[in-house]
């Protein structure tokens, strides 16, 4: 990858995690999420298939993780605990994408797989 493309990409992806902290601002619990879900979901699937192709896997796998929710709640409707869950994975991509976490998915994805078992295969 170029330097310029790393560059455009990292800017790109610190663009959609300030979006997702926008529309986060408004929400206060699962309905606020499910109200907001295609506003979030739109942002989480720039992150997913970007961050990736520019060497984050580990943002990706996290946004790749909350867009199956999303998914599932704008086809679905409210879905209990999601809004901490996004909040959290959000928190994750964050860290992540400031050299602040261990880069450990592991943890994230079982709680997501415990949360909502009716909704993840992986």
């Amino acid at each position: 990858m170029s330097d310029e493309f790393l560059k455009a990409a990292r800017l790109e992806i610190q663009t959609e995690l300030e979006g997702l902290d926008q529309v986060l601002m408004s929400c206060n619990n699962d309905e606020h999420v499910f109200k907001n879900s295609r506003k979030i979901e739109s942002h989480l699937h720039k992150i997913k298939g970007l961050a990736p192709m520019m060497g984050q896997d580990k943002i990706g796998e996290v946004a790749k993780m909350s867009d199956v929710i999303l998914l599932y709640i704008m086809d679905n409707g409210i879905l209990s605990g999601s809004y901490k869950i996004i909040l959290e994975s959000v928190e994750k991509m964050k860290q992540i994408f400031n050299d602040q976490d261990i880069y450990d998915t592991d943890n994230f994805r079982d709680r997501v797989r415990n949360s909502f078992p009716e909704i993840v295969d992986w």
